[in-house]
C-alpha cells in the first residue's frame, strides 16, 4: 500500500471522526461537507487552485450534495458506488474537479455493460465527452447488433445523419441480409416527416443501396452462372425500392439506383462469366463477417490432417488457412475461449495426446499449454466461466469417466469429480452455467444416457435418456435447448436429430439432417447452426448443411476444400 492510500486510511477516520478538518465544500442544492485539503488537494488540481483565493469555504458550481458525496468518498476511499441514473451527474463533477480516477471508473463502468437497449446512448455519451475508446465500443456494439437495435431502440431514429451514415456505410456492419440495411435506414426516414432530402439520397450512398443484391450472390452467379439469387433481389429492389416515393421522387437518389439497376439488368442480360464486377466498388464491396468458423484437423485419406479452415458466411466460402498447427490431429477438441482457439487432446495415427495447442488468430501464433493429466481422444469439451473442461475420451488403452478443468491464469489442470458413466466419442456443451454431455461408447456399447454437470457443487446428475443411442455424436446448446446431432446408434449412421427441454426434463425429435454422418463438427453462427464434415457410413466427407430454427429445416452449404471425419470447429467472433 501507497504512503498516499496508508495516509488516506487515517484522514478518513479522522473525517468520520470530524477531526481536523480544514475545509467546507458547499454545493447548490445547500449541501455541506467538511474535508481535509491534505486529500482532496493531491488529487485534484482543482481544489490546488480554488484554495489559493478561496478561503477555507469552496463553493462547488454545478453538482448536487448526493454526487459530491460520492467523489469526496472515492477521494477518501478509492471507491465509488456506481448507478446508470448517476453515472453522467459523476462524470460532470469530475470532470470540473479533475478528478481522473472517478472518471476512468464511470468509463469502465459505461464499458461493461454495453446492450441494445442503451448503446446509443453509450455512444451519444461517449462523443460528447470525447471518451474515444469507450465511443468506438459502443459503436462496435451497435454493428454488431444492428438488427436488434434498428428493430427496438427508441433512440435509433434520433441518430444524427452522420452517425446513421458512419453506421450503414461501415463494413462491419452486421446483418443477416442487405435488405435489413434497407429497412433500416427507410425507419430512420420515414420517422421524420420533414426530413432534408438531401438525408435521403445520403442514406442511399451510404447504405450501399445497390448491396440488396448481395455480393455473396454475385459472386455465386459468377462462378455458377446461377443468376435465380440475383433476380430475386431485383425483385426487392423493384418491389421495394423504386417503389417507395421517398426514395423515386428524390432527385438526388436517381444516380446511385440507376447505377444499382443497371448491375442487375447486366446480370440478368447473359452469360455471368463474361460481367466484370469491381468487388472494391462502393456497391459491391462484401461487409467484414462478424462471426468466422475455424476447422482443424480430422481424419482424411486415411490419416490425421493439420489442415485448417475457415468460413465465411457473408461470402458463403470456405478458404484453407495459412497458419495451421504443425501437428496433425483427429478426434480431439476445440473451443473459443478467452478469445483465443484452444486444441486438446486428439490422436494423430500413432499415439494419443494429453496437449493442448492456443492459436491467437489475429496474431497468427501457435502457443504450447499445460498438458492434461491425462491423454485424451474421442474427448467432449466445454468451457464455464473462466475454464476449460475435458471430459472422458480415450488414453489408447481404456475409455474413462475422468474429467479435467484447466484454468489459464496459472496454464494447470486439476481434477473435477468423474461421470457417472464411462465415455468416450460423446459431446459436450454448457447451456444456463452447467455442463451437459450426451451419448458416447463405454468400451463395449454405444450409449443413450446423458449426464449434467454443475460446477458450483462438483457433482454430476444423470439426466433423461436420449431416444436413440449416438457415439460420434454432437451435443449443442441452442436456444434454451440442448440439441443432439446424428452420430452411431451401433448398427448405423443417423441423420436424426433430437433436443432436450430443461423445463420437461423430455428429449423430443426435430427435424432430421439431409444425410447421415457421425465424427463431425458443428457451429452456431447468425442464429443458425451449422454441421460440417464427418463420415457418413461409406466415406469421410466434405459436405456442410445448416439448421434455421424458424422453419425447422435444414439446408445444404458450400462444402469443404477437404473430405474429413473426426474433425473439430468453433466460431471466433
Amino acid at each position: 500500500m501507497s504512503d498516499f492510500n496508508q495516509q488516506r486510511q487515517i484522514f478518513k477516520e479522522l473525517l468520520d471522526n470530524k477531526e481536523l478538518v480544514n475545509v467546507t465544500l458547499v454545493t447548490e442544492d445547500k449541501g455541506e461537507f467538511k474535508a481535509h485539503l491534505e486529500v482532496l488537494v493531491p488529487l485534484s488540481p482543482y481544489f490546488r487552485r480554488m484554495i489559493d483565493s478561496s478561503g477555507s469555504v469552496l463553493h462547488v458550481p454545478g453538482t448536487s450534495k448526493d454526487t459530491l458525496k460520492e467523489v469526496i468518498e472515492y477521494m477518501y476511499t478509492g471507491k465509488l458506488s456506481l448507478k446508470e441514473s448517476k453515472v453522467k451527474e459523476l462524470i460532470d463533477t469530475a470532470q470540473l474537479m479533475e478528478v481522473q480516477g472517478v472518471i476512468k471508473l464511470c468509463k469502465k463502468y459505461l464499458a461493461s455493460n454495453i446492450t441494445v437497449s442503451n448503446c446509443i446512448s453509450r455512444y451519444n455519451l461517449a462523443a460528447c465527452y470525447q471518451f474515444a475508446d469507450l465511443k468506438e465500443k459502443a459503436k462496435a456494439f451497435i454493428l454488431a447488433h444492428f438488427e436488434d437495435v434498428y428493430k427496438t431502440n427508441a433512440q435509433y431514429c434520433e441518430l444524427h445523419i452522420d452517425d446513421l451514415i458512419a453506421i450503414l456505410s461501415s463494413d462491419m456492419l452486421n446483418v443477416k441480409e442487405e435488405e435489413a440495411v434497407y429497412w433500416a435506414m427507410l425507419k430512420w426516414v420515414e420517422a421524420d416527416p420533414f426530413i432534408d432530402s438531401s438525408n435521403i439520397s445520403q442514406c442511399i450512398d451510404s447504405s450501399n443501396i445497390s448491396q440488396c443484391i448481395d455480393s455473396s450472390n454475385i459472386s455465386q452467379c459468377i462462378d455458377s452462372s446461377n443468376i435465380s439469387q440475383c433476380i430475386d433481389s431485383f425483385r426487392f429492389f423493384e418491389d421495394h425500392i423504386w417503389s417507395n416515393e421517398l426514395i423515386s421522387h428524390n432527385e438526388e437518389c436517381q444516380g446511385p439506383l440507376y447505377q444499382a439497376s443497371q448491375m442487375f439488368a447486366d446480370l440478368q442480360s447473359g452469360d455471368s462469366h463474361q460481367i466484370i464486377f469491381d468487388l472494391h466498388h462502393p456497391f459491391l464491396k462484401p461487409r467484414v463477417p462478424n462471426e468466422i468458423i475455424f476447422v482443424m484437423g480430422g481424419w482424411s485419406a486415411g490419416s490425421a490432417t493439420n489442415i485448417m479452415e475457415t468460413y465465411d458466411c457473408k461470402t458463403q466460402r470456405w478458404f484453407l488457412a495459412l497458419n495451421s498447427d504443425t501437428i496433425p490431429r483427429a478426434y480431439h477438441g476445440m473451443i473459443w475461449h478467452q478469445q483465443k482457439i484452444y486444441v486438446i487432446g486428439g490422436f494423430d495415427g500413432n499415439q494419443c495426446f494429453n496437449t493442448v495447442r492456443c492459436y491467437d488468430p489475429v496474431t497468427h501464433v501457435w502457443q504450447e499449454k499445460g498438458c492434461m493429466y491425462v491423454q485424451r481422444c474421442y474427448v467432449s469439451v466445454a468451457t464455464v466461466g473462466d475454464y476449460l473442461y475435458a471430459l472422458g475420451g480415450y488414453d489408447g488403452h481404456r475409455r474413462n469417466r475422468s474429467c479435467e478443468k484447466y484454468d489459464s491464469a496459472t496454464n494447470q489442470w486439476s481434477f473435477i469429480a468423474s461421470m457417472h458413466n464411462i465415455r468416450s466419442d460423446a459431446s459436450a456443451d454448457t447451456l444456463d452455467g452447467k455442463i451437459y454431455i450426451a451419448g458416447g461408447f463405454n468400451g463395449s456399447q454405444v450409449l443413450d444416457s446423458a449426464e449434467c454437470y454443475d460446477p458450483e457443487t462438483d457433482e454430476w446428475r444423470l439426466i433423461s435418456l436420449m431416444n436413440s443411442p449416438r457415439s460420434g455424436v454432437k451435443c449443442v446448446a441452442f436456444r434454451n435447448y440442448l440439441f443432439v446431432i446424428g452420430g452411431f446408434n451401433g448398427t448405423n449412421r443417423l441423420s436424426t436429430v433430437e433436443r432436450y427441454d430443461q423445463v420437461t426434463r423430455q428429449w423430443t425429435f426435430v427435424s432430421p439432417m439431409n444425410g447421415p454422418r457421425s465424427n463431425f463438427a458443428t457451429a452456431i453462427v447468425n442464429d443458425l447452426l451449422y454441421v460440417i464434415g464427418g463420415f457418413n457410413g461409406l466415406s469421410t466427407i466434405a459436405s456442410a448443411e445448416l439448421y434455421d430454427p424458424i422453419s425447422n429445416s435444414w439446408r445444404a452449404v458450400t462444402d469443404l476444400n477437404l473430405n474429413r471425419s473426426a474433425l473439430a470447429a468453433c466460431k471466433v467472433a
